[in-house]
């Protein structure tokens, strides 16, 4: 079953200025979350509804609804949750 990958624009933006090579290996984790979606991770605290993935130095914040990934931010982890 394959669900839908839906991008917020800072995640956008993010995913586009990033690497070529970094941004085919998200794509390719993101895509095999939306062929399984489920949490890898779930936040903590006020963003308890969220969930992370860890790919490398990089993190991703997503929001699961029936059949649909909805991908919020995409960055580096060093900076990745002082913007939260």
């Amino acid at each position: 079953m394959s669900c839908k990958l839906k991008f917020e624009k800072p995640a956008e933006k993010a995913i586009s200025s990033l690497p070529e090579m970094v941004s085919k290996r998200i794509h390719k984790r993101l895509e095999e979350l939306a062929q399984e979606p489920s949490c890898e991770e779930r936040l903590k605290g006020k963003l308890k509804n969220l969930c992370k993935m860890r790919i490398g130095n990089y993190r991703v914040i997503y929001y699961l609804l029936p059949c649909t990934v909805i991908i919020i931010r995409i960055g580096k982890r060093e900076s990745f949750y002082e913007k939260l």
